[in-house]
C-alpha cells in the first residue's frame, strides 16, 4: 500500500531536522508521498499517518493539530521522558517496514475538550495530557467550584485544579498525587493541586460526565490562566466558568508491536531498577 505520510520535527532538537528528512527519503523510496514540517510551522491536512520526532512536548503539539482530522500518529523520542513518544531513533526503520508491510495497530485515547468565555467570543480548545486552572499570581490560592453533571460537587480552596485524560494521568496530575490510569480507559482524573482540605483527595471520573469549573481569585488583579497541556495558556477573567467533556474525535496512537505500555510505565518510571 501506498502512504502519505506527514514528518513533524522539533527543530530545537540535535538531529531533529537530519532525521526527518532520512526517513522522509526512506518513505519515497518505498513509494510512499510524504510532507516534511517543523512543529511550529505544521499545518494540519489530511494524511494516512503522522510521524512526531521530538519530546512528548512536540507530540502534543501534533497531536492536538492533527487529531480533528482523526489522523494516526507516532512518536519517534528524542527527548528525556517519552511517555507518548515510546519509539527511539534505533527503531524507527524496522517499525516503518512493519507498517508497509502489514499496516499499522491503532490504539484509540480520549481526549479533552474546555469550552468558556474569552475575548467576548466563546471558544474550544482540547487537551491531549491536561487542562490546569491557577492563578496568574503565583503562589496564590484559588477557590474553585467544581459541579459534575450540573450537580455541585464541592469547594476546592487550592493552588490550582488539574483535568487528566488517562494518557495524562502520569504528567502534571502525577506529580500532583494523583493515580496512574491505563491509558485507553474511559474517565478523566480531577486532581486539586495543594488542596487546603486535605480529604479533597483526586478523584477518577466517567468521561460521559459533564464538568464544569467556575474560578475565584481573592487577589488584586483577579485574573485566573488556563493551560492545555501545558502549551496553550489563556487569561481569563475572575468567575469564568469552564466546561469540560468528551472531544468528539478519539487520539489514534499508532502502537508498537513489540512494546506493551507496561514496559514504557516501568521503564520510564525506572521501577524495578
Amino acid at each position: 500500500m501506498e502512504y502519505s505520510t506527514g514528518i513533524i520535527y522539533n527543530k530545537s532538537k540535535a538531529n531533529a531536522k537530519k532525521l526527518a528528512f532520512e526517513i522522509a527519503l526512506w518513505l519515497k523510496q518505498n513509494k510512499c508521498r510524504v510532507f516534511v514540517s517543523d512543529s511550529m510551522s505544521v499545518k494540519h491536512r489530511k494524511v494516512d499517518f503522522v510521524l512526531s520526532i521530538g519530546g512528548d512536548g512536540t507530540m502534543l503539539k501534533v497531536i492536538r493539530t492533527f487529531s480533528p482530522l482523526s489522523v494516526p500518529v507516532k512518536g519517534i523520542n528524542l527527548g528525556s521522558l517519552g511517555f507518548l513518544t515510546d519509539t527511539d531513533t534505533n527503531e524507527i526503520f524496522m517499525l516503518l517496514e512493519d507498517i508497509l508491510s502489514s499496516g499499522f495497530i491503532i490504539e484509540k485515547r480520549v481526549l479533552l475538550s474546555a469550552e468558556f468565555e474569552y475575548k467576548s467570543g466563546k471558544i474550544k480548545v482540547i487537551a491531549v495530557n491536561d487542562c490546569v486552572v491557577r492563578s496568574l499570581s503565583g503562589g496564590k490560592l484559588i477557590t474553585v467550584d467544581v459541579n459534575i453533571d450540573k450537580n455541585f460537587t464541592a469547594e476546592y480552596k487550592c493552588d490550582g485544579m488539574i483535568i487528566a485524560t488517562p494518557t495524562g494521568s502520569t504528567a502534571y496530575s502525577l506529580a500532583a498525587y494523583g493515580p496512574i490510569v491505563y491509558p485507553n480507559l474511559p474517565v478523566f482524573i480531577l486532581t486539586p493541586i495543594s488542596p487546603h482540605t486535605l480529604t479533597q483527595r483526586p478523584m477518577i471520573l466517567s468521561d460521559k460526565s459533564n464538568i464544569s469549573f467556575i474560578t475565584k481569585n481573592k487577589d488584586s488583579n483577579g485574573k485566573i490562566m488556563i493551560s492545555m497541556d501545558g502549551q496553550e495558556n489563556y487569561t481569563l477573567s475572575n468567575g469564568t466558568k469552564v466546561k469540560f467533556a468528551l472531544y468528539r474525535k478519539p487520539l489514534k496512537l499508532i502502537k508498537n508491536r513489540s512494546k506493551s505500555y507496561f514496559e514504557t510505565l516501568k521503564a520510564k518510571l525506572h521501577w524495578s531498577v
